[in-house]
């Protein structure tokens, strides 16, 4: 199927209106399919504003009158009685209707299905040609096989003693885990949340969880990214503590929290970076030290830097 298909069947997912065996195939084009993983995202996200709104309740038997209309038709091949119309002022399944002979057949649709369509237009008009919607993670890869885009995490709930957390999240379902860190899934959601999640409190509850397994790979670059990258003060402050214990045997760690010495314009920030060299002291440091010792903006963050460098000296050394 097209991708312009799929966003229509994505629609009607949402909705549960498919088929186990047309989801499994929506499922499968979903996991290499970039663009479609997005609308998927944004079609939750859609849903979830609409269900927030005003609720407003149709005729109890609204839905099954429109259901009964479309049978008819598409059994008959002929017009679709309105469901509007009283059971008893309705014509015969088949009949024609006054003002309707020689006009192409045209079934009036549910209730659902027009909301459906309506959803679909909606996301058809926010695709351009080649590119893909904007997800609530943010991610642009395509995910790997097996693994669906994922979207809205919660952590439900956490325990910092035991590093034990429960987080719900959306794929194409709502789904949950439970566990540490130390399972790959977990470790993976979590990955996701630090790395492209738009909300700064699930990021620095990310970094939380975490910071027990900075020596897993994807956990550091991510960590790392945080460091460099992260909009959110208390989240570059919160990465820099679980690199700290690393940052004396890895070199990329101990550049990162140079720059963040260098660039960073948050002090508080600049003296946690300070505080992460105490035991990861090296001759490129000592130039970034003294500079900050002479020229930073901030009190305090000269006179740690200056502490700082004269640990760092020899006794009776240039200051």
């Amino acid at each position: 199927m097209s991708c312009e298909a799929n966003r229509r069947q994505i629609v009607l997912m949402i909705y549960d209106e498919l088929a186990e065996a047309e989801r499994r195939e929506l499922d499968r084009h979903v996991r290499g399919c970039d663009a479609c993983a997005d609308a998927v995202v944004e079609q939750r996200r859609l849903s979830l504003i609409l269900e927030r709104g005003a609720a407003i309740e149709p005729p109890a038997d609204l839905l099954e009158l429109c259901r009964a209309d479309l049978r008819v038709g598409l059994e008959t091949g002929g017009p679709v009685p309105s469901a509007a119309r009283p059971a008893d002022a309705a014509p015969a399944p088949g009949a024609a209707r006054p003002g309707h002979r020689g006009r192409p057949w045209r079934p009036r649709l549910s209730l659902a299905w027009a909301l459906a369509l309506l959803a679909g237009g909606f996301l058809a008009g926010r695709t351009v040609p080649g590119g893909a919607l904007l997800s609530l993670g943010g991610g642009r890869g395509t995910p790997p096989e097996g693994v669906a885009t994922i979207a809205n995490v919660d952590f439900q709930d956490s325990d910092e003693g035991s590093g034990r957390v429960r987080l719900t999240f959306d794929t194409l379902r709502r789904s949950a885990l439970e566990g540490t860190a130390s399972d790959p899934r977990i470790r993976g959601v979590l990955v996701d949340t630090l790395r492209d999640n738009l909300n700064a409190g699930l990021r620095l509850e990310a970094i939380d969880v975490l910071r027990r397994h900075a020596d897993d790979l994807e956990v550091r670059r991510a960590l790392l990214r945080a460091v460099r990258e992260d909009a959110n003060p208390g989240a570059r402050l919160k990465a820099l503590e679980a690199l700290q214990e690393r940052a004396g045997e890895d070199a990329e760690v101990r550049g990162a929290i140079v720059q963040a010495l260098l660039r960073d314009t948050n002090p508080g920030v600049r003296v946690r970076a300070i505080d992460a060299l105490q035991t990861a002291r090296s001759p490129e440091t000592l130039p970034v030290l003294k500079r900050l010792a002479e020229r930073d903006p901030n009190d305090y963050v000269r006179l740690r830097s200056a502490a700082l460098v004269s640990q760092m000296l020899p006794q009776g050394g240039e200051r």
